[in-house]
């Protein structure tokens, strides 16, 4: 007896007709059909851009993230539902390299300055030497990670794309007021996660 009769027939049904169930009815059956059909697929054009096995899952998820939220934008005059998901995946892949470009940038610039007040003798505090360690950049860029997509999204381009909140409104489309809310929402928890921290070295 089957006990997944949705699962048996999104699995019969085209890439298109799973699209449209997923913007029509937000069908998780569908989405969860469509990953494991192109998966395969997907997870090497984001391999042959990245090199990196690790990452790959995180950017399968933030396109599958995509089309659960966009479904609708896929249109079939601009070719095949599969031409579609590999442009999202390659335009995920490109955006989590300038990501880790960005965060490498803004913290060398955080361990240079730290550098230059350390040689001039100034020593303002033992969190601040403890951040400069070489676990700084796995730390950080893994909570900022473990936020939720959208306040990851912001805090990124806040801290290590320089934007400001009406850059990031007017780049995202989206009113000012949401884009400070999720800002303060993800600091508030990246300080909240780096309490424990702090309360070990003071």
């Amino acid at each position: 007896m089957n006990t997944y009769p949705e699962a048996e027939e999104a699995a019969g049904r085209s890439d298109e007709a799973l699209l449209e169930d997923i913007a029509s009815n937000k069908s998780a059956q569908s989405l969860e059909q469509l990953y494991r059909r192109h998966r395969s697929v997907l997870r090497s054009v984001v391999m042959r851009i990245m090199h990196d096995d690790a990452e790959v899952d995180d950017v399968l998820q933030d396109v599958f993230i995509q089309v659960w939220n966009q479904s609708n934008h896929y249109s079939a005059e601009k070719g095949q539902v599969l031409g579609w998901l590999i442009i999202l995946a390659r335009r995920r892949t490109l955006d989590r390299l300038r990501q880790r470009c960005a965060y490498q940038r803004a913290t060398d610039r955080f361990e240079a300055e730290h550098e230059r007040r350390a040689d001039e003798g100034v020593d303002d505090c033992v969190v601040e030497q403890d951040v400069c360690s070489n676990d700084l950049r796995s730390l950080m860029f893994t909570l900022i990670r473990h936020l939720p997509a959208a306040q990851q999204q912001v805090v990124m381009l806040t801290y290590f794309e320089d934007m400001s909140q009406r850059q990031i409104a007017a780049h995202l489309g989206l009113p000012l007021g949401t884009v400070k809310t999720r800002i303060e929402l993800g600091v508030r928890k990246l300080t909240s996660a780096l309490t424990p921290l702090r309360d070990k070295v003071a």
